[in-house]
């Protein structure tokens, strides 16, 4: 519309400005509306080019120009200043769930309860580019974790109990981060050893559902701090469709330990080959749980059968020493597949089942078999068991960052394998309904 009032403006002051003037007072007048017409002609060609494209942090890094301040979209709002990069982000995920066998008199129990999908945090990235020639930049992520149907912190008296790292990240280098973080091989295993996680392994850490029986695997995926490191340094690197990554927790204690420099420590390499429509990776950690060694193998991958039908599937392969009754030995069989009809967008199916085989598993004092990260120190008696789950998700998905869901698993055991989750019991079955938004 200015555009369209200016226009006539300028063409008025033109023909004003070519009439001849005829006496010296006029004289004055014709130099002032030429100059204005001047001006207005070069407001119009400003308005007329087209505006510049959003600078990329990426291209801000190539370039002495500052990169514009900017909110970027949802689901994370990020502000662009020069060479820093600033982001927040958050999910808040809400589950209902039914459990039967929920005490040990076999009662059923409902309520809301720790969520399914998705821990719920708020979270900070920030990066700083540190040479423009090369892309080099300093980056850290603090996040923390909290639980929806009481507010409290998910670990007690700690803020950032996900993530609290700094580190080095440029397309030569890779990526490589020092502080609390993702296990290695959970970042990895994650293509394959639920339902619910990417196709392909990144540099950034990977996601599981949060807790329910469904994303039991993740154990496997561990270290000698459950699935989280402690002081620990994780590189990934990826070159075309290949990614690396060497991981090391030095004690978990995050400060000094006068005289040991092996008990609570971890070590990891992994492999991934991301293809597209297949994609295999392969993982080995060890750890030290109380001067105890345990040792794991993974290897798995996932494939697109036909468009919106993707098939996963691997193995787990756990080794831990134990006091007095010798070494445990895991095999684990996960397979999975999801999915995504054309004919309804919004919505997916995933279906899952997994297998534990333990041979002589340790049990701790409460009678139940350890978990496979645990401190096997003070075992004394073990059995052989085994423990299968099947689970059923669906989604229905708003947008990007909004969806509902419902979801059940049922947890048989069977033999010597004795799962706290059960009660006593060979069996409980989990019904939950949730809703989740993503900022």
């Amino acid at each position: 519309m200015k555009k369209l009032f200016l226009t006539p403006i300028a063409m008025a002051i033109s023909i004003i400005a070519s009439f001849p003037a005829h006496a010296d007072e006029l004289s004055d007048l014709k130099t002032q509306i030429q100059s204005l017409s001047e001006r207005l002609a070069n407001i119009e060609k400003e308005r007329a080019r087209p505006a510049p494209a959003a600078t990329t942090p990426a291209q801000s890094a190539q370039t002495d120009q500052p990169t514009p301040v900017t909110i970027a979209y949802p689901p994370s709002m990020q502000l662009l200043s020069g060479d820093n990069t600033l982001s927040l982000y958050g999910i808040v995920d809400m589950t209902f769930a039914t459990q039967s066998n929920a005490n040990a008199a076999g009662k059923r129990g409902s309520a809301p309860v720790v969520s399914w999908m998705s821990g719920n945090r708020f979270g900070i990235n920030a990066s700083h580019v540190l040479d423009k020639q090369s892309g080099l930049g300093i980056i850290a992520r603090l996040e923390n974790e909290f639980e929806l149907p009481t507010g409290n912190l998910d670990t007690n008296n700690v803020l950032f109990n996900r993530d609290a790292w700094i580190g080095l990240q440029s397309d030569d280098l890779g990526k490589i981060t020092f502080g609390r973080q993702n296990t290695l091989p959970r970042d990895f295993a994650q293509t394959w050893g639920e339902a619910f996680g990417s196709r392909e392994v990144g540099l950034d850490e990977g996601g599981w559902n949060n807790n329910n029986q469904m994303q039991y695997m993740i154990n496997y995926a561990g270290g000698a701090n459950g699935t989280r490191y402690n002081s620990a340094v994780v590189w990934k690197k990826k070159s075309g469709a290949w990614v690396t990554g060497l991981a090391h927790q030095f004690n978990g204690a995050g400060s000094i330990v006068a005289g040991d420099i092996t008990t609570g420590t971890s070590s990891a390499a992994a492999l991934a080959y991301n293809g597209g429509k297949w994609n295999v990776n392969g993982t080995y950690s060890t750890a030290n749980v109380a001067g105890y060694a345990h040792k794991v193998a993974g290897l798995g991958g996932n494939v697109e059968v036909t468009p919106g039908i993707v098939l996963r599937g691997g193995y787990f392969n756990n080794r831990t020493d134990q006091a007095v009754v010798g070494q445990r030995k895991d095999d684990v069989l996960t397979t999975s597949i999801t999915f995504m009809p054309a004919s309804m967008s919004r919505y997916q199916f995933d279906l899952g089942y997994y297998n534990i085989h333990a041979k002589n598993a340790g049990y701790a004092a409460s009678g139940n078999t350890l978990g496979v990260n645990s401190d096997t120190s003070a075992v004394t008696t073990a059995a052989d068991g085994k423990m299968s789950t099947f689970y059923a998700a669906a989604f229905y998905r708003w947008d990007r960052q909004a969806d509902a869901y419902i979801a059940l698993d049922k947890v048989n055991t069977d033999g010597g394998f004795k799962y706290g989750f059960t009660n006593g019991f060979h069996t409980a079955t989990e019904l939950g309904v949730g809703l989740r938004y993503k900022f």
